[in-house]
């Protein structure tokens, strides 16, 4: 279920089509053959890559997950960690921002 909720929403997402309208004919070349069999075995492979690279994302996920949810105290730790981190990038910003007024 929450796979199928995850892909309906990267299914619906039009930030993603609309790059792919910008950059996928750019790779298109009317001299190498057909355009169509160009844009298959393009969406073939880009098909392919998405589906390895979520996929292991996916399963490092879930293995995280079960590693954190063992360790209450280590999801503390990656929490005010994490927390310390965006307040660091947001006063260097900040500063950044300031020093070049």
């Amino acid at each position: 279920m929450i796979f199928s909720q995850g892909a309906l929403t990267n299914l619906l997402n039009p930030k993603a089509y609309l790059f792919m309208l910008a950059v996928f004919p750019q790779f298109l070349k009317p001299e190498a053959g057909r355009i169509w069999l160009q844009a298959a075995i393009l969406s073939l492979i880009i098909a392919l890559t998405q589906a390895l690279v979520y996929g292991c994302l996916a399963v490092v996920a879930g293995g995280g997950r079960t590693a954190l949810a063992a360790h209450p105290n280590a999801t503390l730790l990656i929490g005010r960690a994490v927390g310390v981190l965006l307040v660091l990038v947001a006063a260097i910003t900040a500063f950044e921002g300031w020093r070049h007024l």
